[in-house]
């Protein structure tokens, strides 16, 4: 295969297949037994990718989501990211970041794959050279864990996400899911989708999903709290179930970005068949919060020189949903003061 070769790379056991590209080491397509529906938006044509701007599958960074103005200080030092979002924020790294860079092979068996990326000194104004790894592996139970790691020459920023769109219906309908997330508390934003620099409490409305419900009918685009550290234990985070699947995100990151699709809109036929349009699918983005260089209170995202950076997110899929499962997620919810 070579580096530009958009050819899909196809892991799997008895219980689930997952097919990368190396394109933004994009996640295109999952499948779990025995209904073997797909699991993720995607596109059977892997060169649409190239074009789609969706991040869809996506391994996001240097910095995924927004920095305001593009702006941060990097201890004592100030620096001027590019500002890709409407000439004014920084988002997902810059129009050059790591969803739109084509990945390194680095090994393949039939369960896991490996892919390395490099972003020179400067990137979208970022300093350092950063060398990093991406491990997607299918686990037995179920698992398809993402594996990131990441080493700069200099201190930088980082916040590397990974950016599906969930759907179990096989359709493109996501009104029916339902959605339980492990914490009842996160950042407002303004309009913009800035966050406006402290932590509000969701009980109550229309960002409480501490117990599973459906969507209601509102544009999400929020980060929930799930910790204060740049890296934490692996947690339970989010679940989401719909049409005999029950799906656990599992994590190492400090938020959960909850996104439904809204801004979704492509002519191009994706595993549906048909075109995909606003509401197609749920984003369940583990990461640090956005504009974190800029809001002294938030998890901290700088990564020292020499330091190796290193998160774990795990989406553990299901066929049945169980009582027992449900009864347990209920009592994982994260607390903030």
């Amino acid at each position: 295969m070579t580096l530009n070769d958009p050819r899909a790379i196809e892991i799997s056991n008895d219980q689930l297949s997952a097919k990368i590209i190396p394109f933004g080491a994009s996640l295109t397509d999952l499948r779990l037994e025995p209904s073997k529906s797909p699991l993720v938006l995607g596109y059977e044509d892997t060169a649409v990718y190239l074009t789609d701007g969706q991040y869809m599958g996506a391994v996001v960074g240097r910095y995924a989501n927004r920095i305001a103005n593009g702006t941060a200080a990097i201890l004592d030092q100030s620096v001027q990211l590019e500002r890709n979002e409407l000439g004014k924020n920084h988002l997902h790294g810059g129009a050059n970041g790591f969803a739109v860079k084509h990945w390194n092979l680095e090994n393949c068996s039939n369960d896991s794959v490996t892919f390395s990326l490099e972003s020179l000194d400067g990137d979208a104004g970022f300093p350092g050279h950063l060398k990093l790894r991406a491990i997607y592996e299918i686990l037995d139970n179920g698992t398809l864990r993402l594996t990131i790691s990441a080493t700069s020459t200099k201190d930088t920023l980082i916040n590397i996400c990974h950016h599906p769109y969930f759907d179990f219906s096989g359709t493109g309908q996501i009104d029916d899911h339902r959605l339980q997330i492990a914490s009842q508390h996160y950042l407002p934003s303004g309009d913009d989708l800035i966050p406006l620099g402290h932590v509000e409490d969701a009980t109550g409305g229309p960002f409480d999903f501490s117990n599973a419900r459906p969507l209601s009918p509102h544009d999400y685009n929020n980060t929930y709290c799930l910790h204060e550290a740049q890296s934490g234990k692996l947690t339970h985070a989010a679940t989401l179930s719909g049409h005999g699947v029950n799906m656990e995100l599992w994590t190492t990151q400090p938020g959960l970005h909850l996104y439904n699709g809204y801004k979704l809109f492509r002519e191009t036929h994706g595993h549906t068949g048909k075109p995909y349009r606003p509401y197609s699918g749920i984003c369940l983005e583990a990461q640090a919060w956005p504009d974190g260089p800029n809001q002294q209170s938030f998890p901290p995202t700088i990564l020292a020189a020499g330091s190796v950076y290193e998160q774990i997110t795990e989406y553990r899929f299901t066929a049945v949903l169980s009582s027992a499962s449900s009864s347990a997620n209920q009592d994982t919810a994260h607390t903030f003061s």
